[in-house]
Formats: C-alpha cells, sequence, structure tokens
C-alpha cells in the first residue's frame, strides 16, 4: 500500500516549513507570490490532497503548544534539571519556527498535576519534560493521552507514552571505551534508580557491555534515591573513598551526579583526572566550567526539540510520526583526559 502523501513531504520538496506550506494552500497573507507558487508546484507534483480531517482539526487550533516541566515530588522547591531548561529553550525556538507560541507549566505532584490543554482549548499538544522518578506524574499524562490529549515525552520511565530518546546504551558504551583508552581499569558506575527509568537502564547496559568486551570487572556504587542529583552523586563517591573501594575512573549516568561525584572526589583529596577520571552523560550548559571542565556524552537539544515539535505537529494532524534518536557526541575535557591530552577534542558516532 502506497504511503499517503502529507504536508510535511511538500514542505521538505518545497524547502519550507510545514506551516508556511498550510499557510501558501489557505492563500494567507505573509507568504510571497514566488513561495506560494514553489507549494503549489510541488503540492501538485505530488498528488498532495489535504487531509479534511485535519483541515478541520487545524481551523479550530489555539496555535499554542503546552510544555510541562515534570519536577521530583519529594525536592518540591529544587532546582530543575539544567538540561531540562536548555531542552525548553529548544522547544521554544522549533516551535517558532512553526509559527507557534509555548505555554509553560511547571508540575509536581498530583496537587497541580493538569493535562486538559486540547480539551480545554488552552493549547493543541502537550510536550512533557521530565524526570522518570514522578511515576505519579507519567502515570497522569498516560491517561490524559488515552483520553485524547495530544503528548509528547521527553524523559518518560518507559515506552507507555511516544517518548523521544537518544541512543543511551551507546553512547555509555563510547564514555568507557574512551576511559579505557586513557588506561583506566577500575571504573565505578553511578545511576541510582537504574531499575525504573529507561535511560538510565540503557547507560548502564552500554557501561556493561563495554567493560565486558574489555574483560574487566563490573562495579557499581551504591547510591541512595532520595535528593538531588548533584548530592546522589556526591554521597555515592563519598561512600566508595570512605569503604576504601579502589577505583580510578567514574561513569555517571548523568552530569549531575558527575558534578557531585567530582565535588567529593576534591574534598577528599582525590586529583581529577589524575588519580581518578570522570565522565558524565547530558551535555548541561555548565560542563565546561566545572573544575575540571567535565568530559561528557552530549546530547543534541536543539535537534530534540525540533525533533519533539515536528512529531506534536504530526500527531496534532492526524499523520504518521516518528521519534527517531536524538544524536550524541562524546566530549572530551579534562576530568578524563591527562594534561597532555587535547581536552577539546571529539569523538562523534
Amino acid at each position: 500500500m502506497t504511503r499517503r502523501c502529507t504536508s510535511f513531504d511538500v514542505a521538505e520538496g518545497a524547502g519550507v516549513s510545514q506551516s508556511t506550506v498550510s499557510k501558501a494552500l489557505r492563500g494567507s497573507e505573509g507568504v510571497s507570490v514566488e513561495t506560494r507558487r514553489r507549494v503549489l508546484e510541488v503540492a501538485a507534483a505530488l498528488d498532495y490532497r489535504p487531509d479534511q480531517r485535519a483541515v478541520s482539526l487545524r481551523s479550530s487550533a489555539t496555535g499554542r503548544i503546552a510544555v510541562v516541566i515534570l519536577g521530583d515530588p519529594k525536592i518540591r522547591g529544587a532546582p530543575i534539571n539544567s538540561f531540562y531548561m536548555d531542552l525548553l529553550a529548544h522547544v521554544a525556538a522549533a516551535a517558532a519556527d512553526h509559527d507557534q507560541e509555548i505555554l509553560v507549566s511547571f508540575q509536581h505532584d498530583p496537587a497541580n498535576f493538569f493535562a486538559s490543554y486540547c480539551q480545554d482549548r488552552i493549547a493543541d499538544g502537550i510536550i512533557v519534560i521530565g524526570t522518570a522518578r514522578n511515576s505519579a506524574g507519567w502515570r497522569f499524562f498516560a491517561k490524559a493521552r488515552s483520553q485524547g490529549e495530544n503528548v509528547i515525552c521527553w524523559g518518560s520511565p518507559d515506552d507507555v507514552l511516544p517518548t523521544l530518546r537518544c541512543d543511551n546504551h551507546a553512547g555509555a558504551a563510547t564514555a568507557v571505551r574512551h576511559l579505557v583508552a586513557t588506561g583506566r581499569r577500575r571504573i565505578i558506575f553511578i545511576g541510582p534508580g537504574w531499575r525504573r527509568q529507561h535511560a538510565y537502564r540503557d547507560r548502564r547496559s552500554g557501561y556493561i557491555s563495554a567493560m565486558s568486551e574489555q574483560r574487566l570487572p563490573v562495579f557499581e556504587a551504591q547510591a541512595r534515591l532520595t535528593g538531588t542529583r548533584e548530592l546522589q552523586g556526591y554521597a555515592a563517591t563519598l561512600d566508595l573513598m570512605n569503604n576504601d573501594v579502589p577505583f580510578d575512573a567514574i561513569f555517571a549516568a548523568s552530569d549531575g551526579l558527575a558534578v557531585g561525584a567530582m565535588q567529593a572526589l576534591n574534598k577528599c583529596g582525590r586529583i581529577i583526572p589524575e588519580d581518578v577520571a570522570v565522565i558524565g552523560f547530558d551535555g548541561i550548559g555548565s560542563a565546561p566550567y566545572t573544575v575540571p571542565p567535565l568530559s561528557t556524552v552530549e546530547q543534541n537539544g536543539a535537534v530534540a526539540g525540533s525533533y519533539l515539535v515536528e512529531a506534536l505537529h504530526r500527531m496534532i494532524a492526524g499523520e504518521d510520526y516518528q521519534l527517531p534518536a536524538v544524536p550524541l557526541k562524546l566530549i572530551w575535557r579534562a576530568s578524563s583526559c591527562a594534561s597532555s591530552t587535547n581536552s577539546s577534542s571529539i569523538n562523534r558516532y
């Protein structure tokens, strides 16, 4: 069966955004004569005919996307994960490219959960970005989607909701191979709560795979499940040193954990990276400014924001959508390289 041509196909062929295609086909102002001509030619060549159901839906569209930042219910008032804020900025930029506004809502517990954006005509869809630790929140938004809300996610602990992710397994394995290449052999994994969250689980499996292929022993830190990621990383690393566990590197499942681990190492007089190398995961904006600068597996936030918005638009229009893996890159900085190593080197995969 031949796939039905969509407005996104026309947009790609004409070299414009999907929103521009819609405006050109409606004869709206703000589209140049040349652009409208090009869109109409591509639409004719592709035999594109608008889905009347989608047209009806768009005619009542609000022109807004709701972005929900789902926080940790146990740490009210704590700083939001900085990667989420970076991603929020990229979502806002991608929405602007589609001529849409965003509404931002910070939600933590059932007392302030809200998802009736489409039903109440407040917004056309919802992007949820948040911690996997808020189980009640994810259940709430899964129920909302089953009741007709358009929902796309980043950070969901499972696959109940359509969720965008990077290849966490491959990213973790690449980080561990880098540590091994610099001579590290006793590499500790810090990833509290990995059993109940998809991303940490995949990062742990990537760590184990890379250690196994090098015939190196697997070491996992016992980390508490409460507090901020920084506090968890700090406490886990302090426990390792207090119990005289020998290690020469740490692979942390997030940059927040890595920052906490570095603070503990500095407190106890361990020199980074000479005594212990450290790598995190996420690519938070402050990673280059830690002491020493933090090596990390960086997720491409700009691409993630674009993927989230495009997938949500397709969902709203009733069209097929995809959630491809977000690109990653391993950034080597001073926290995992000897001083003679070029700290700006980048290994892409």
